[in-house]
């Protein structure tokens, strides 16, 4: 196992009473697990905080690590993941937050890789040659932003039964009245959007001109030329199963007469591999969160969540949220078997940086598989979206359709980055406050803003591009 010396070093240590862990370093891509607390950790490791300003000399002579390679910052602390015996997570963890040099100590947990789970390819589309070509008032071109041509069905049914049928192949960039943003010169440009997931095809023709290209990139702090990969520790953030690529796609494909265009087709994409094609840690994901926010993302998309609730991610998106990114997370798509809460977005409900996304169907109605509550924001397009998929996939056409709130938050971070090209200096109060003023929510049937008390079908509504722009200029 390679020992990371980027942004939060990695410390193998010893136990807290100088014991040597039992067995095997574990395999970054489908490590060993087991349960605490009701949820799945990786086996053998536990995630300790020390408190800021605490010196490398102050950390070796508490024993816990040997190979401290860098400062620890002084705003932030020092989070190093530690190796302990399997089946005494707990009863170390405890031992080290008794410390007073310590401020909090966790399981490593675990985070499945939504992909895997629950998102489906519903088909491919195979008739992309026999689309007409025509511009929107933009001068759009590319060929999937185009109405179907009439007898020509959008081969595709949603998770409850919804024939999406003679619409536009990018329906939710209609729905969310994208292009009327862009007819206003808003287009995400000087916008850097941070992609956390399973990494992106950096070579997709569709994609390859708006990944963003680091100012320096053998830097400790921000390593890499377009982002970095916290699941094998390196400068290559490739896509490991497909749906980082699609989930970029909605971002920011740009309009470049090909396949499909991005919410924000001129905003670039920070490329951030926090998630394995299993799936990835806590220690992946925080890592890779505190990259966007000290390497110049304004915006970070996550398609993913857990049930854990981690002290280290509401941690480093305050720390984020300080600087003035904005977190926007799915709500996950555990409505029909539980609806159980996931994390962080949960945490929309304590930090206004922090946006969750549930998704809507052609309909407007949520569809069937989003979850719901309190920790909804709003909702947008989410059943049935057409975007780029890693060209190894399908080289004559590497585009397919996916649904889950994975393909709804896209759309939620694209128009972030369409306001903050309006307004580079808005906070992350303000684009929350634009976001849910914003929010149509006639067209989902609700009764008032918010909807909480029934139930939290909507949040504020459907996201709303136009509106919110408004709101956010002050018209």
């Amino acid at each position: 196992m390679r020992v990371g010396k980027f942004l939060i070093p990695l410390a193998l240590a010893l136990a807290a009473c100088n014991q040597q862990p039992q067995g095997q370093a574990p395999d970054n891509h489908n490590p060993p697990l087991v349960q605490i607390g009701g949820e799945p950790a990786v086996a053998g490791e536990i995630l300790v905080k020390y408190r800021p300003g605490l010196s490398p000399q102050g950390l070796r002579a508490l024993g816990q690590s040997q190979r401290l390679e860098a400062l620890s910052e002084p705003t932030w602390g020092e989070l190093v993941r530690v190796r302990v015996p399997v089946g005494q997570e707990e009863a170390y963890a405890a031992a080290y937050e008794a410390q007073p040099e310590v401020e909090y100590v966790e399981p490593n947990y675990w985070v499945a890789n939504p992909a895997r789970e629950v998102l489906s390819t519903l088909t491919l589309p195979g008739r992309s040659q026999g689309l007409q070509t025509q511009a929107y008032s933009d001068g759009v071109t590319d060929p999937y932003f185009v109405q179907v041509p009439p007898g020509d069905p959008l081969a595709a049914t949603g998770p409850d039964g919804t024939q999406y049928q003679n619409v536009p192949y990018l329906w939710g960039l209609y729905r969310i009245r994208a292009p009327e943003v862009w007819n206003q010169g808003y287009r995400g440009q000087g916008v850097v959007v941070a992609v956390v997931d399973e990494g992106v095809d950096l070579g997709h023709p569709d994609l390859a001109a708006n990944l963003w290209q680091n100012p320096n990139p053998n830097s400790q702090t921000c390593p890499g030329t377009h982002g970095y990969d916290f699941v094998d520790d390196d400068p290559d953030p490739s896509d490991s199963g497909g749906h980082g690529t699609h989930v970029a796609g909605t971002i920011a494909a740009p309009a470049n007469g090909i396949g499909v265009v991005g919410v924000a087709p001129e905003a670039k994409i920070m490329v951030l591999r926090g998630l394995g094609y299993f799936g990835g840690t806590n220690f992946m994901l925080v890592r890779a969160l505190k990259y966007a926010a000290d390497c110049g993302a304004k915006v970070v998309n996550n398609s993913w969540g857990s049930g854990a609730r981690s002290r280290a991610f509401q941690d480093v998106l305050e720390y984020g949220t300080k600087k003035g990114v904005v977190y926007v997370f799915s709500s996950g798509n555990s409505y029909r078997t539980g609806n159980r809460p996931s994390y962080p977005v949960y945490f929309s409900t304590q930090l206004p940086g922090v946006i969750g996304v549930g998704a809507s169907s052609n309909d407007n109605r949520r569809a069937g598989f989003s979850s719901t509550g309190p920790y909804v924001t709003v909702v947008a397009p989410g059943a049935a979206i057409l975007s780029s998929v890693p060209v190894a996939q399908n080289p004559s056409n590497p585009y397919a359709f996916l649904q889950g709130t994975s393909m709804a938050s896209p759309h939620v971070t694209g128009v972030v980055a369409l306001l903050l090209s309006a307004k580079p200096q808005a906070t992350p109060e303000e684009i929350r406050q634009a976001l849910v003023q914003g929010a149509n929510a006639r067209l989902t049937g609700q009764a008032a803003k918010p909807d909480y008390a029934a139930g939290g079908q909507y949040g504020y509504g459907l996201l709303d591009a136009k509106a919110s722009l408004d709101i956010l200029l002050g018209r």
